[in-house]
């Protein structure tokens, strides 16, 4: 059995989208994302998308990690799914999409804004609390927030100490007990003036990637929140750069590219073996 797929990136968090309108593989989705991901045995991605008919809206967008979990959101993943139902002539250049991971009943409304180009309405952002963890001997003063799934925000010295500290203790956060059971997305922050960040991301269930949407919404909402950044900021990540506003309700704008890679189709048969 064949299965059509295409694959996307957004300033290089690549995502493999597949259509399961009825969700008759939703049985095979943990499996399926876990098997595309692999770079090595499989396409290589950081998780995959797919398209579900929604209850909230037209179309539902569910997706997966590498490890095989679901996310209850992915701010690149929305403007590619955008983008490719609006190529498709599945929705309009403004419509909502539902998203909330496997009980949906959130939504969010794209706009795509040029050939490349999507603007997302992220949703209000959230300040829970602010915690003092310990890892391998290290303490790290870090903010929660929520922008529709968990994130732990970390401000560095500069650029080159977020990345290092992402790199050796992203893993380490992600799972520390503070965040058990559903662990925790990790974004490393340095702010060189008062319109530009740089955020350095450790994903849940995938791991280093070369930028988050959702990532870059709760660092730049926590900057905003801490006095460090205006409410526009342009987020600079090892992918590219996110155009990020904090508006007065505390709802979060997301600017940023959406591009495709390549569409074929997979034997489904043959990659479930």
């Amino acid at each position: 059995m064949d299965i059509q797929i295409t694959k996307m990136h957004g300033i290089g968090n690549s995502y493999v989208i597949i259509e399961d309108i009825d969700r008759a593989l939703e049985p095979k989705y943990t499996a399926l994302a876990k098997l595309i991901s692999d770079k090595n045995f499989g396409i290589g991605s950081d998780g995959i998308l797919v398209v579900n008919k929604g209850r909230l809206a037209k179309y539902w967008m569910r997706v997966f990690n590498p490890d095989g979990s679901e996310a209850e959101k992915s701010g690149n993943g929305i403007r590619m799914f955008a983008r490719y139902l609006y190529d498709k002539k599945l929705i309009s250049n403004e419509s909502d999409i539902e998203v909330g991971g496997r009980h949906g009943g959130q939504i969010v409304r794209p706009r795509i804004t040029s050939d490349k180009s999507v603007t997302v309405n992220m949703g209000k952002g959230e300040i829970l609390e602010k915690e003092i963890i310990v890892v391998e001997e290290m303490e790290f003063n870090g903010i929660r927030v929520s922008v529709g799934n968990p994130h732990f925000v970390i401000f560095a010295k500069n650029e080159k100490e977020a990345d290092a500290y992402a790199k050796k203790y992203g893993s380490a956060i992600e799972n520390h007990g503070a965040f058990s059971p559903a662990r925790t997305n990790v974004e490393f922050v340095s702010v060189p003036d008062k319109r530009k960040i740089f955020v350095s991301v450790w994903e849940r269930g995938a791991g280093l990637t070369l930028s988050s949407g959702t990532g870059s919404c709760a660092a730049a909402f926590a900057a905003f929140k801490e006095n460090r950044i205006e409410n526009k900021v342009t987020v600079k990540l090892a992918g590219g750069d996110l155009m990020i506003e904090i508006r007065n309700d505390d709802s979060v704008l997301m600017t940023g590219p959406a591009e495709y890679i390549f569409s074929g189709a997979v034997d489904l048969d043959k990659l479930l073996k």
